[in-house]
């Protein structure tokens, strides 16, 4: 049981580190980049101003 609450911790922290990766290359992508993906500005800000606990 003990086991299995460890793996889930790691499993969350490894998620919210993958998140935050992602949202900071986000915030540092060109505007050229971000048409390109088919993202707006405001969509970014959007996502950077989330509160961490949403999905």
């Amino acid at each position: 049981m003990v086991v299995r609450a460890w793996r889930a911790l790691v499993e969350t922290v490894r998620i919210r580190r993958e998140r935050s990766r992602a949202r900071d290359q986000l915030a540092a992508m060109s505007e050229r980049e971000l048409l390109d993906c088919g993202m707006t500005r405001a969509e970014i800000a959007y996502e950077l101003h989330k509160p961490r606990r949403r999905k």
